[in-house]
């Protein structure tokens, strides 16, 4: 069957290449640019190939004439086999649109560089961190994911999905305490457990809150999981004890 990738996955992995890729070598050619002009480069080098960032069009953005650089992309590089093709066409019209305007009609916005430690390699371990943590990448984006933890976490974590330096090392600090909870034994270990089983229900790390708690901690959890399912406790109580209660009331 080969490998499975979700979609949200893949679109981690060509965020990831884009920014190595792409956005690299439009940083090196051109220095910081504005976001507009850094997206509409960007596509151009993805859909032309980074060879493209030398062409009349970069020539003329890198000597700051803009209207320049949007004309002369506009009106050419959207042939193929010696063809002029629609689809290249408009790509072309909307990238020269984008960069002379900085209006968003086609082109999405794209990655700046992802830094020295970041890479594909990364991104996919990111992922594992944050499904490996109970949140669920085939329901939510990552990015929606990484704002849930990052929202059970704040503060210290500022929500704003992305997954930084200092959201990834909160999300490694909270993987070990999992993985030790569930590795316990006696009341730490029931503690432990009752924590990982409400952060993976409601996406709040509970384990260091239940821990501080103890015994205490576990009498709580337990009376607050009697009451919620207190209907389904009394259907599975046998008639003769639910008529014994039933005469106190």
């Amino acid at each position: 069957m080969g490998d499975r990738i979700t979609k949200d996955g893949a679109a981690q992995v060509l965020r990831a290449l884009i920014a190595e890729e792409y956005g690299a070598a439009v940083t090196r050619e051109f220095g910081p640019l504005p976001q507009h002009q850094y997206d509409a480069a960007c596509s151009v080098a993805y859909n032309l190939g980074p060879g493209a960032l030398k062409w009349r069009w970069a020539q003329a953005l890198k000597a700051g004439n803009v209207p320049r650089a949007a004309a002369i992309l506009r009106d050419n590089y959207n042939t193929a086999g010696g063809r002029r093709l629609p689809g290249l066409v408009r790509r072309r019209r909307e990238e020269a649109h984008l960069l002379e305007t900085g209006e968003y009609i086609g082109v999405g916005k794209a990655p700046r560089d992802l830094g020295k430690t970041d890479s594909i390699d990364q991104a996919h371990e990111d992922a594992e961190l944050l499904r490996r943590l109970g949140y669920d990448l085939d329901r939510w984006p990552f990015e929606v994911a990484t704002r849930r933890f990052q929202e059970a976490n704040h503060p210290p974590l500022v929500v704003d999905g992305i997954f930084g330096p200092a959201t990834r090392a909160t999300a490694k600090r909270a993987l070990e305490r999992k993985t030790a909870a569930k590795g316990g034994t006696g009341v730490v270990g029931g503690v432990g457990a009752a924590g990982v089983a409400l952060e993976e229900t409601v996406g709040i790390d509970w384990t260091t809150i239940l821990y501080a708690l103890g015994t205490t901690g576990v009498v709580i959890l337990l009376t607050y999981l009697a009451w919620a399912n207190r209907g389904r406790i009394w259907d599975s109580l046998p008639a003769s004890v639910r008529r014994w209660f039933e005469g106190w009331t």
